[in-house]
């Protein structure tokens, strides 16, 4: 572990907190739309980014109104799995298609969530995943062609944000 990857993997988790508080009140719940997710789509490129969603998950479920062991260790844990489960298909699809793992991703994300929701009784399961499923498709599908927009231009001016 070098220290620009822990800067890259503190930069993500900050990120990603501080955009999940900041629009709070469509970051939480069974309706939920997190802008934050987007960083997600960067485990395509670097495995370690899952590190640095779950610790900005972490962070950023201390503002939930669901505050507890599932919002800050759950959630965080299933984050990390669905990245490191996204970016060894990615790898075994030989890096083609990348919005077959983000849609994989975006379904174990909603499954977990939903999961959550459901054990602490605010609807159905299937409802609840399917909801957060949703929104996690057009941030991680839709985010695709941004991200890798971002690392072409940074990689043409000679900037290298992933190993």
């Amino acid at each position: 572990m070098t220290t620009a990857r822990l800067v890259k993997i503190a930069i993500i988790a900050s990120l990603y907190a501080a955009m999940t508080i900041v629009i709070a009140p469509i970051s939480y719940g069974p309706i939920q739309f997190r802008v934050a997710e987007i960083f997600k789509v960067f485990v395509l490129f670097d495995p370690y980014v899952t590190l640095g969603i779950g610790f900005g998950t972490f962070f950023a479920n201390l503002a939930s109104p669901f505050v507890g062991p599932l919002e800050l260790i759950w959630m965080p844990l299933t984050d990390m799995a669905g990245g490191i489960v996204a970016w060894g298909l990615f790898r075994l699809m030989q890096q083609r298609w990348p919005a077959v793992p983000m849609a994989l991703y975006a379904a174990t994300t909603g499954a977990a969530v939903g999961l959550m929701l459901f054990i602490l009784g605010m609807g159905g399961f299937w409802y609840l995943a399917a909801l957060v499923t949703s929104s996690e498709l057009v941030i991680l599908v839709g985010g695709v062609p941004i991200v890798v927009m971002i690392a072409d231009v940074l990689k043409r001016r000679g900037l290298k944000i992933f190993d």
